[in-house]
């Protein structure tokens, strides 16, 4: 029993330090041939993303402080305030706040990713692609939940235009 526990601990021990994340002989071969494509491109999507993220960007301010912010702000001066507009008003500041911090941290980690040497350190660098593409999916979700709150006000405010 005691051989056993000897060779079967280091299997598992072994096991569970190894990353999670292992590449392939193939996979690192094809990332050092095509260091310089690959690089081209995520400087590419790089570009694209800044982009955009400046285009929803600036929307996503437009949105919430030319019409959530003097809607509540009318509506509270007349004496008609909706507890669920103003609601979602803040929940889209602080979802437009968690965007702009998601971003920015993804574009640090695309930056390292793209001063990386895949030539020299490719499984390194398919390790930072990973986290890199995990960070850009959380920017996506952070998109589509300002898109959801915007659809929510849209709703709310012609839910009262209905009621006054």
């Amino acid at each position: 029993m005691k051989r056993f526990l000897v060779m079967f601990f280091p299997l598992v021990l072994s096991l569970v330090t190894v990353p999670c994340l292992a590449i392939t002989e193939n996979q690192e071969k094809v990332i050092v041939s095509k260091c310089s494509e690959i690089k081209e491109q995520l400087k590419t999507l790089q570009k694209n993303d800044a982009r955009t993220r400046v285009h929803l960007g600036g929307r996503y301010e437009t949105i919430l402080t030319k019409f959530m912010t003097p809607l509540n702000v009318r509506l509270l001066e007349n004496n008609l305030s909706n507890v669920e507009l103003v609601e979602n008003q803040n929940d889209f500041a602080g979802a437009k706040t968690l965007f702009n911090n998601d971003y920015i941290n993804y574009q640090q980690d695309l930056e390292e990713l793209v001063s990386m040497d895949c030539k020299k350190e490719p499984a390194a660098f398919y390790e930072k692609l990973d986290k890199v593409r995990q960070k850009r999916k959380i920017v996506e979700q952070d998109v589509l939940k300002l898109r959801s709150l915007i659809s929510t006000h849209v709703r709310l405010v012609t839910s009262l235009r209905s009621k006054v």
